[in-house]
This record gives C-alpha cells, sequence and structure tokens, in this order.
C-alpha cells in the first residue's frame, strides 16, 4: 500500500540522531548537558497557571469559538495596538494551536501547488517543511555573507510571477538577529509593490537585549494589508507546554485560515486561552526578567567563545540561542572517522563531551551548530567547558 507522494519531499530531522544518542547517554547514568531546547527553562508565572486552574475549577473545560475566545482575541488586538502600532479587529485575530500552527494555516490558505516562498538562511527547521507540506515550493536567500539579514536587492532578485509569499522571522531563529527600522524599511519599498504575502513570524519578540526595540514589519508602510503577523507565547510567558499562538491579518485570510483550522484541530484548549488571557491582563515583570537573565547568560557563552581561536558565531541581538561556526574541525579525525559536517561534529561532541547541541544543517547551515542558553547558569558553565574541550582535541590532534 502506498502513502503520499508528499511525504518522501519532507525531510527526516537531521537532528535525530544526536538526540538518541544523547538519551542512550543519559539512560546509563552518563552526566549529558542537553543544549538544544527550544523553550525557556523558568516556569509560567504564577498568577497565570493560576488562571488555568482557576479555569478548571469553574468548569471552562468545553470547546470553544474555533477562532479563539473573543475576550481574549479583544486582549490580543489590544496589544498588537499598543506594542506594535497594529490596528486589528477581534474578528482579524485566529487563536490556534502553537505559533507554529499558525504559519501552517496561513501557507495553507494562500498556496497554491508550485506557489514560491521565500525565507532567508538560516531558517527555522519547520519553514521548508511546511511549505512542502502546503504544496509549494521553498526559496531561500542566502544571508551568511549579508550580516544574516535580506538585503533589499537580494530579495528583489528572488521575486517572480510564482512568488506567492515572503516568511520573515525576527528576531531570529537560529541566529538572534534582530531587524532594525530601517532595514525594514528597505524591504517595505519592495514589498508594498510586489504582489505576495509576507508571514512575519514574531514569537521572540520580548526575548530581545542591549535595549534595542522590536520593530514589526507590518507595521511599515501598507504593508499591514498583505501582512499574517505571527505570534504566541510560548516563548515570551514560558508557555510552551500551553500551546498557544496568534495570528492577525486581513479578515479575508483570517476567515480562509480559521476555515482550516475547523476541520483538523478546531479551537485552542479553552484552558490555555483563559491563561493567556491572564498573561496579556498580567504584568510584564516575569518576561522582562526573564529576558534579562537571558541577556545575561548570553555575554557569558561570548566571553567563553571568545576566549578560543577556533569558534566563530553571530552574537545574538535576541532569541536564546548562539549559530556558532565549527567548520574549523571540519576534515579532522577523532581517531575514528573524519568529521565532515555539523551532524558529525554533534555526534562527536555528544559521544566523547557529553554535550548537545543542534547540527546546523537543520537550519540549512551546515558549517554551523545552534547551542540554546534556556539553560541553567550551572549548565552552561559544563556545556562550554565540554564544547570548546571538544573543538580544542579535534583542531589541535585530529589528523
Amino acid at each position: 500500500m502506498q502513502i503520499s507522494n508528499m511525504i518522501s519531499e519532507i525531510q527526516t530531522s537531521k537532528t535525530i540522531q544526536v538526540k538518541e544518542t544523547a538519551l542512550k547517554l543519559k539512560s546509563s547514568g552518563i552526566d549529558v548537558v542537553d543544549l538544544t531546547a527550544g523553550e525557556p527553562d523558568f516556569q509560567t508565572p504564577d498568577f497565570i497557571r493560576e488562571a488555568g486552574i482557576k479555569a478548571i475549577r469553574d468548569g471552562f473545560t468545553k470547546y470553544t469559538q474555533n477562532a479563539g475566545i473573543p475576550g481574549l482575541r479583544q486582549k490580543i488586538a489590544y496589544k498588537l495596538q499598543v506594542d506594535n502600532q497594529l490596528e486589528y479587529s477581534p474578528e482579524q485575530i485566529i487563536v490556534s494551536n502553537g505559533a507554529k500552527q499558525c504559519i501552517l494555516n496561513a501557507l495553507m490558505a494562500i498556496l497554491n501547488k508550485g506557489d514560491e516562498v521565500i525565507f532567508q538562511t538560516p531558517y527555522w527547521v519547520s519553514y521548508p517543511e511546511q511549505v512542502i507540506i502546503a504544496g509549494g515550493k521553498p526559496v531561500t536567500i542566502d544571508t551568511i555573507n549579508t550580516g544574516y539579514k535580506i538585503h533589499p536587492e537580494d530579495l528583489r532578485k528572488k521575486i517572480n510571477p510564482k512568488t506567492r509569499i515572503l516568511i520573515f522571522n525576527s528576531p531570529s531563529n537560529p541566529t538572534g538577529i534582530v531587524y532594525n527600522e530601517e532595514e525594514l524599511n528597505g524591504l517595505a519599498e519592495i514589498l508594498t509593490t510586489e504582489n505576495i504575502w509576507v508571514i512575519s513570524d514574531e514569537i521572540y519578540e520580548k526575548i530581545i537585549f542591549d535595549g534595542l526595540r522590536h520593530h514589526s514589519i507590518a507595521a511599515q508602510d501598507k504593508l499591514i494589508e498583505k501582512c499574517i503577523v505571527i505570534n504566541g507565547f510560548s516563548k515570551s510567558y514560558s508557555m510552551t507546554g500551553w500551546r498557544l499562538g496568534y495570528a492577525a491579518g486581513p479578515l479575508t485570510v483570517i476567515k480562509a485560515m480559521s476555515k482550516i483550522q475547523s476541520h483538523y484541530t478546531s479551537n485552542a484548549s479553552s484552558i490555555s486561552q483563559k491563561a493567556a488571557e491572564a498573561a496579556l491582563n498580567g504584568s510584564d515583570e516575569e518576561v522582562k526578567k526573564m529576558a534579562t537573565t537571558f541577556e545575561q547568560r548570553r555575554n557569558y557563552i561570548k566571553e567563553q567563545l571568545d576566549g578560543s581561536p577556533y569558534f566563530d558565531y553571530v552574537f545574538p541581538q535576541g532569541a536564546f540561542y548562539f549559530f556558532i561556526n565549527v567548520s574549523k574541525a571540519f576534515g579532522k579525525s577523532d581517531g575514528n572517522q573524519i568529521i565532515k559536517d555539523s551532524v558529525d561534529f554533534s555526534t562527536y561532541a555528544t559521544e566523547n563531551f557529553h554535550v548537545v547541541t543542534v547540527p546546523g544543517i537543520a537550519f540549512g547551515a551546515n558549517d554551523f551548530i545552534r547551542l540554546s542558553f534556556a539553560a541553567s547558569q550551572a549548565d552552561l558553565e559544563k556545556g562550554m567547558q565540554r564544547l570548546i574541550k571538544a573543538m580544542n582535541q579535534l583542531v589541535e590532534t585530529g589528523k
């Protein structure tokens, strides 16, 4: 019996090999430092958890409106107005089971088979696979030599009659780069004249450093008319397990996304929606404390990497990842095999030094690994010592 041809086009996760090795080591009692987490290591703030508990006690445990409860959608609209200078009605907002579902909803609502979707390399691991699932064709702009940001002239070169969507991500996973307003204006000058949609992934907007401020590309000249803004509660409020994201955009596309969602998941969790209402009602003090801690951890990792002659890296201005170039180890041998790519390096570091990172090949950048600093200071100290030893041994003694 056959399965869908589309399944053969989707890539298996490049990280499975490394993660399975780490799990085997852990199960045998070895102290493994896992620096792969894509979620904050903090608890959801107490007042948000209490709101979820109250929802359960109040019996708010049934189906809700497919696009989200009215109170939450209204609060999201207010948040977008105050924080991002974006004017949406509650009807222009849909609440889903995480920002990931919002992105796929948008792709499925817009794309016809063979339509092209542009995004930058390095990219978040799910962008190309979601485009394929929705019937589209991924088209990438390599930004490794342009400061990890899309330059207007490079965007213009990629747009053609088949182009349907640009997926835009700031602050970025995996690089942590943040676009400033001038850079957004440069892209907007092109996008306002082209007949393409923009999906703006802004899930890390509150995890931002160095006094920088997040600017939504949708707030640039006339772009709100063709933007779908994606955000959620997972990263900013440490609510990854609550599975709650949202999208805001023109009413036509939000209605289409809602129609799609009604047939494969229906509404997001009623309890999570009440907790999200509390998050938006409450103080951002816990969010700011989290961001401050992440910034301190980032600075610690920078000091460690700067003390080694063998690492280059992208200095993150947001999110909680370091994207580290490990290509100086390529071509070296650990005595058993030649290290030829980021998967080999991550596997080597996991097996021999018990520190786990994500191979950059998963993000379209084979020379790199991604290291998460959503981990305790103790784990970061152990992890950095082990990572530096792994690199030193390969470069200095590897043949």
